[in-house]
């Protein structure tokens, strides 16, 4: 057999050179759903970040691929990475979370190493991200919920958070909510 191959490279090296060449085409290949979802995704990055168009074409791929990966809609991540961090891998919160998904690194630091994985590389993030999130949706069955539950108040009724990745995701759904404005009551004598 080892014979046989070696002759037929030396024979017909082209032959070798398409089938591989094939090969790496079907690597790359792109279903219509996929294609359909980066356009989406496209749009929302560059409606409503400030992201340049070569970095909006390398992340939207990652984005798409988590999310398609984890079951989630890529561009509910989308509207997430748009108001969590306007699409800044190296955003970092006060609240100690960091990159374009603010992933919070006191809550998952004892479940990832973060020595091992860059939460600022923008794969990493997203990856950690989409697997957070796909997390809260299994767990709460509901969109608000574990929205509330990503952004770390567990209260959908009382989130800002919610209502604007609400807005980027399914624009008009519904309001963005006001923040409540509380007035100190008054005893009565």
């Amino acid at each position: 057999i080892f014979v046989a191959v070696l002759g037929l490279i030396s024979f017909a090296p082209s032959t070798i050179s398409i089938m591989s060449g094939r090969k790496v085409g079907l690597a790359n290949f792109v279903s219509e759903d996929q294609l359909k979802q980066e356009k989406i995704v496209q749009a929302t990055l560059r409606k409503h970040s400030g992201i340049n168009p070569e970095q909006i074409n390398r992340l939207t791929k990652i984005i798409v691929r988590h999310a398609q990966n984890k079951k989630l809609d890529p561009k509910l991540v989308a509207a997430i990475i748009v108001v969590e961090s306007h699409g800044n891998p190296t955003a970092i919160s006060g609240a100690k979370s960091v990159g374009l998904m603010q992933v919070h690194v006191p809550t998952w630091g004892g479940v990832i190493d973060f020595t091992e994985r860059n939460p600022f590389d923008p794969e990493v993030n997203v990856d950690l991200g989409t697997t957070i999130l796909a997390d809260y949706l299994k767990r709460y069955k509901d969109l608000d919920t574990a929205l509330a539950a990503y952004e770390g108040t567990h209260d959908p009724e009382s989130s800002e958070y919610l209502a604007k990745v609400m807005e980027v995701y399914r624009p008009g759904s519904r309001p963005i909510r006001k923040p409540v404005e509380v007035t100190p009551t008054q005893e009565t004598p």
